[in-house]
């Protein structure tokens, strides 16, 4: 592995993706990038132990688009509302 931290989205960086425990739950993963593949998709080692039978030594392959740099999900704007929300206006 790569000694000097990375930045986002090279390889030996660290990045975030949403994920879902066997409860279903909504959590955030965090992996470090390993390699780059063709067609935006990266190798990934997850730090978690969560798969201990499904993922051969905790790596995995994933979309490019599905990693984030930071944990904190990004800001969804609010929907506009439409003009049944709004009332009417006399």
């Amino acid at each position: 592995m790569l000694q000097a931290a990375a930045d986002f989205p090279h390889s030996g960086s660290f990045a975030y993706m949403d994920d879902v425990d066997a409860d279903g739950n909504d959590i955030v993963e965090k992996v470090r990038i390993l390699a780059h593949k063709p067609e935006d998709r990266v190798l990934v080692a997850i730090k978690s132990r969560r798969y201990p039978g499904e993922i051969a030594s905790g790596n995995r392959t994933v979309r490019l688009q599905s990693l984030r740099p930071t944990e904190q999900a990004s800001p969804v704007s609010p929907p506009k509302p439409s003009g049944r929300t709004k009332g009417r206006r006399r």
